[in-house]
């Protein structure tokens, strides 16, 4: 069985389209996305429209999932995250269908899953902060028991690919599809549960019309750009 995981979209649709463009990801056994439609970038309708249609998809929430939630509920106002993370937060719960708002008030805050005898657990944040946990390449894991009662730990939210081993488990993250922030460009991993390998994947996108949204929706914003083009 092969499973794709993929991670922190942001609301970049150029990237998503080059991934299913991917025969990798036309011949998974399931893809596992591990959070976060929203934040930075401006397609989050499109994206959460083309997850509602793709057959073996399961995702989590994303920290950024949860403040879109959480403006819609009243308990968080937009116009505080705009100066951080750009004007895709503007007026957004006005441009996303009542379908997706109900689409992504569905997704759980993590994944337990168990197959063909191995566990794994699936993780926008960490085990212990199920959403806005970091763990990076260079992060000491002080909580191992929350990791070793897993075969595979899927992690996402830094954007940066990793691969740490705790005992027997694995500590994977695929980096971020939308928004690399490695240098390393935006990618996925594929986890063979046949012969327990996995391998990242990157993906190639045209970026111009991406920067041509900053320009029009941020007044090209430096920040939302200099991500984007960022070199180990």
């Amino acid at each position: 069985m092969k499973i794709i995981f993929f991670s922190d979209i942001h609301g970049n649709k150029y990237a998503l389209e080059e991934f299913f463009n991917n025969n990798l990801v036309s011949f998974a056994d399931q893809l596992i996305f591990c959070g976060d439609v929203f934040g930075y970038y401006y397609y989050q309708n499109e994206i959460l429209d083309t997850f509602r249609r793709t057959k073996n998809l399961q995702c989590i929430l994303g920290n950024h999932d949860k403040m879109f939630l959480d403006i819609l509920d009243g308990k968080l106002n937009e116009n505080t995250l705009i100066p951080k993370y750009g004007n895709s937060y503007k007026e957004v719960a006005e441009r996303i269908s009542r379908e997706n708002i109900e689409f992504l008030r569905t997704f759980p805050t993590n994944l337990e899953l168990e197959i063909n005898g191995i566990k794994i657990g699936v993780f926008h944040g960490s085990p212990s902060d199920l959403l806005n946990g970091r763990v990076y390449p260079d992060t000491e894991i002080v909580d191992s028991e929350n990791y070793t009662k897993y075969d595979y730990v899927i992690l996402g939210h830094t954007h940066h690919k990793m691969v740490k081993q705790i005992s027997n488990t694995t500590i994977l993250n695929p980096g971020s599809l939308g928004q690399q922030r490695d240098g390393k460009g935006c990618s996925f991993i594929e986890l063979n549960l046949n012969d327990k390998t996995f391998d990242f994947k990157t993906i190639e996108y045209d970026i111009s019309g991406l920067m041509k949204d900053i320009d029009r929706m941020d007044n090209g914003k430096h920040s939302l750009k200099e991500v984007l083009l960022r070199k180990a």
